[in-house]
């Protein structure tokens, strides 16, 4: 079994990541457990780069970040898909971490050249299964690993087999194109470098750009990049740009169920006024 953590997360921050799953008790570790975790996860806690663009330091540690998630925190894919990983491994799931890289374009080369994407794989009942809670706009539930089509609504994705891992590629309508992952098991260490990159390079995206998404009821997929909201179900893509600050925090907390408190306000205040004004362009 490859271990998600060098430090395995704690009775009782297993305890409270599951009642923020609206999990009592510990679940069987099966099949069914994996899904509805899985579910929950993308509907109940959002992907953003808040603290980035907050300028509060976090880091790849799966179990520090299962324990920042139980207390009602949130993050990126580094964040997510570690606790998420530490979380299954306390319950008893085979669990192997990967190397992935997101790309915008499908031109770029293949394979993993920046690890800037954590995912992971659960072996489980025989079969292996592609687990990610870290893409925002990406699946609601567990796949199992073979080349195809899946839809999940409002989204379709598919899946390939290459010499050096995976490809998932997203739907047309979502946040990145494409997302290469290597076969080969990984460490939480193989993402320290890229976690620093992306968090204070003045190039990247995340310093750069606030970006929110999750998956919210009835088959609907919200963002938020910058001041613009934009929502896809079944009818399609709809943009709306967000206009006064009110506006905006009432959407992340009531839309993207952050958590924020009276702490927040002032940071938040300053993020605002830093953002565009003019209808937002999509993240990348």
């Amino acid at each position: 079994m490859q271990e998600p953590s060098v430090t395995r997360i704690g009775d009782e921050v297993v305890q409270r990541y599951l009642s923020r799953l609206d999990e009592p008790g510990r679940p069987r570790v099966d099949l069914a457990t994996l899904v509805r975790l899985h579910e929950r996860h993308v509907r109940r806690i959002p992907y953003h780069n808040l603290d980035i663009r907050l300028g509060l330091p976090t880091d790849v540690d799966p179990a520090g970040n299962a324990a920042r998630l139980a207390g009602g925190d949130a993050g990126y894919c580094f964040h997510l898909n570690g606790a998420f990983a530490a979380l299954l491994a306390a319950l008893g799931f085979d669990v192997t971490l990967h190397r992935g890289q997101v790309k915008k374009a499908p031109a770029l080369p293949d394979g993993v050249q920046f690890a800037n994407h954590l995912t992971m794989t659960v072996t489980l009942e025989g079969r292996r299964w592609f687990v990610d809670v870290g893409l925002g706009d990406g699946l609601l539930g567990p796949v199992p690993l073979r080349p195809g089509v899946v839809r999940h609504p409002p989204l379709t994705f598919g899946f390939a087999e290459a010499a050096w891992g995976w490809r998932f590629t997203h739907d047309p309508r979502g946040s990145f194109t494409v997302m290469d992952w290597e076969d080969r098991p990984a460490q939480p260490h193989d993402f320290a470098e890229a976690h620093h990159v992306l968090s204070t390079a003045p190039t990247s995206t995340f310093v750069r750009r606030l970006i929110v998404t999750n998956r919210g009821p009835d088959d609907v997929v919200w963002s938020l990049v910058d001041c613009q909201l934009t929502r896809i179900d079944g009818d399609g893509v709809h943009h709306r740009v967000l206009t006064t600050f009110d506006e905006w925090r009432r959407e992340l907390e009531d839309t993207f169920l952050l958590r924020l408190d009276d702490g927040h306000t002032a940071g938040l205040r300053r993020l605002w006024q830093r953002l565009p004004r003019q209808r937002s362009i999509p993240a990348g």
